[in-house]
């Protein structure tokens, strides 16, 4: 017997009439969002004689029992008909058109299980029930509609929470500023004999501009106050120019300078950060550089808004520690101007103290200058200094250090980036 159902069944399979597509194609679960959802159900547990007067009880769920009186009272001020459905079959048995509502105070109080309210009105029963009254055999309820299915896109809209523009490290608790994703122009467009110089700045597009991910910089440079606190925390011997293993009295706040890069790279491994590459340092020095926009056509163009300084393409010695400057010698990060900051609100990236960075000095893609000190032994560094002039204290100006080599190069202090974690 067994057998016999077992060919049968494969014989419908291999003989089941063909038909069109659109015969059989079915609306799909997804063509509408939206279903039903029951949110009470009262239980008509007394009918007054002579008019339909119906006292019903309704138990409190997840979704009413927050609700206060007068938003339940207002559950049946905005609806007029409810269904009627028979107890033990469940079926729809017709319409109460409610006419007035009477509501018991003491049963409405969030500590009661259930609510009572007598309803009065009109009953309408359904054609083909033949329930032609309403009896405690009967139960009324309320439905309201809930999405069921949700795209993806239309889910997490609006859950985006925007990252914070500045946070403190945990570490060293040092203040840092959000240097946001996007594209970024570097270098500049005028000077071929520069290493800074980029062939393709003044001609910007999506293939010759870098895409730099989000991160944080820190707002100032590291004082010799902090490095000092990193020394003691780690039992490292003091930088040799700090005479007797200390830096220069109420210099605490200035930035620290003559690291080599080596001693840089222990106290971000020790803060739990790392030295920015040169591209992102310049990025949080002077801005984006660009402003992407659409043309009539629907192709991409891109206006430069790159500055010669964080604060604009004027040199000005106050916001600027350079040889102008005529101090002779490093500012206190905290006495360095506000107005002298970058886009991203990072201070004192513009003389003062060079800092290093990660990168190789190397030449930048597309320009063709020689140079002895191009390749993989020297690092780049950014920022200019008190002792430069303002030409070397451009975002963009570059430099290096490592001679004779990274461990004994005594070039730059430094800030610290970490990357921003979605």
């Amino acid at each position: 017997m067994k057998k016999l159902l077992l060919v049968l069944f494969v014989l419908g399979i291999f003989f089941t009439p063909l038909v069109s597509e659109e015969e059989t194609s079915e609306e799909s679960p997804f063509a509408t969002t939206k279903k039903k959802v029951q949110l009470w159900k009262g239980e008509v547990v007394g009918v007054y004689k002579n008019r339909l007067w119906i006292k019903v009880r309704i138990y409190r769920n997840q979704k009413i029992s927050k609700y206060s009186v007068s938003e339940l009272k207002s559950l049946f001020s905005e609806t007029k008909e409810f269904p009627v459905y028979q107890k033990l079959t469940q079926l729809k048995q017709g319409l109460l058109i409610v006419r007035d509502t009477i509501w018991e105070e003491k049963n409405i109080n969030q500590n009661n299980k259930f609510i009572e309210v007598v309803l009065v009105g009109d009953y309408k029963p359904d054609p083909t029930s033949k329930m032609k009254e309403i009896t405690t055999d009967a139960y009324i309820s309320s439905y309201v509609e809930e999405d069921f299915f949700t795209e993806p896109d239309a889910f997490f809209k609006g859950r985006y929470t925007s990252p914070r523009k500045t946070v403190f490290h945990p570490k060293d608790r040092k203040e840092m500023v959000l240097v946001s994703r996007g594209l970024f122009l570097y270098g500049q467009g005028t000077d071929p004999s520069s290493d800074s110089f980029n062939p393709y700045f003044l001609e910007p597009k999506a293939s010759n501009l870098k895409e730099i991910p989000s991160f944080y910089i820190d707002k100032y440079e590291v004082t010799n106050a902090e490095y000092d606190f990193f020394l003691k925390q780690t039992n490292t011997k003091a930088p040799p120019h700090w005479i007797g293993g200390r830096y220069p009295d109420g210099e605490g706040e200035h930035p620290v300078v003559h690291l080599t890069y080596r001693e840089v790279e222990r106290y971000a491994s020790w803060a739990g950060k790392r030295i920015p590459t040169e591209w992102e340092w310049e990025k949080a020095a002077r801005g984006p550089g660009v402003v992407e926009y659409t043309n009539r056509d629907e192709t991409l163009g891109y206006q430069i808004t790159a500055t010669k300084y964080p604060f604009g393409d004027e040199y000005d010695s106050l916001y600027c520690n350079t040889r102008e400057s005529k101090l002779g010698k490093t500012q206190s990060v905290m006495e360095l101007s506000t107005e002298g900051a970058s886009p991203y609100g990072a201070i004192g990236m513009c003389g003062n103290a060079p800092e290093w960075t990660s990168s190789d000095y190397q030449l930048y893609p597309g320009h063709h200058i020689k140079n002895f000190s191009f390749g993989k032994i020297y690092k780049v560094v950014r920022g200019g200094s008190y002792s430069d002039s303002a030409k070397n204290a451009t975002a963009s100006a570059r430099s290096y250090g490592g001679i004779p080599n990274l461990s004994e190069d005594r070039r730059a202090g430094f800030r610290l980036v970490m990357d921003y974690r979605d």
